[in-house]
């Protein structure tokens, strides 16, 4: 049977990621929430002490409202989000975190590296509106943990895609059994040699803190990565029966990174 190696990125993938005029979601652990664009995705997870949301989709009140909307249609309150955890700082993850931190006092979380990034370097250097909009509180790094309540995010540096680029690790549930997840923080490789070679040292640093960590669950920020918005849909129409279409087990994440690498080898050789 035919499957893809590596996901289909065009510039329609690229103008879409700025779509605000659809929005959905799926409860796809019992204490983990996805709310996605029709690129872009975030997260909420769950814990005894509160919310953590990591990413934040878009700089605008769209996007807030659909994170609003989501947390409050799986039965849990917007009022407990304690912290907004950032991968990177590009524009669709930093996201709408300026309205979460007005409306919730949300402590924010980001490497130092790429704050400076984020103020220097705006994606979109003509257009004001997606710059640097809020403060990050605290700066974290390889070997640091985010902690509330019964949840620990343990934070892995993964320069490449940015000079600060950050993936995680934490535990979810499904029917009181515990699974760990891992979140790679930078999407599409960059595009000269020097950095596609940080990215792939990177990627095979978080794979092997994956592997010691028994990570089955590979989450992605991008819908174009993981044939997310397909995943949602599963995910909101699955039965009882039915298996977690995440949970793909440490060998099935590990073919996940591969599509990494294989959107690296497209970039050298392009460079031929």
């Amino acid at each position: 049977m035919f499957r893809l190696k590596k996901p289909i990125i065009t510039m329609e993938t690229i103008r879409a990621m700025e779509d605000m005029s659809y929005f959905t979601h799926a409860l796809i652990f019992d204490d983990l929430l996805i709310i996605a664009q029709k690129e872009t995705n975030c997260f909420v997870l769950k814990t005894t002490d509160g919310l953590i949301v990591i990413d934040a989709i878009w700089p605008c009140e769209e996007a807030f409202n659909a994170i609003v909307f989501a947390i409050k249609d799986v039965g849990w309150k917007p009022e407990d989000i304690k912290k907004l955890v950032l991968t990177h700082g590009h524009v669709d993850h930093t996201g709408c975190g300026k309205w979460i931190v007005n409306a919730f006092h949300a402590k924010t979380y980001l490497s130092k590296r790429d704050d400076i990034f984020w103020q220097t370097e705006p994606a979109k250097k003509n257009r004001p509106e997606t710059w640097k909009d809020y403060t990050i509180d605290v700066y974290v790094k390889d070997g640091d943990t985010i902690t509330l309540g019964d949840k620990t995010i343990y934070v892995y540096d993964t320069p490449g895609h940015t000079p600060g680029g950050l993936s995680f690790i934490f535990n979810v549930t499904e029917n009181k059994k515990i699974y760990q997840a891992a979140l790679w923080g930078g999407s599409n490789p960059p595009a000269n040699l020097q950095d596609i070679i940080l990215y792939m040292k990177s990627l095979d640093y978080f794979m092997e803190q994956c592997e010691n960590k028994n990570v089955e669950i590979a989450l992605s920020n991008h819908t174009g990565l993981d044939n997310g918005m397909e995943r949602i849909v599963y995910s909101q129409k699955r039965m009882s029966y039915m298996p977690n279409i995440y949970l793909i087990g440490q060998s099935g994440f590990r073919r996940y990174c591969q599509l990494f690498r294989n959107l690296c080898y497209e970039k050298l050789e392009m460079m031929k």
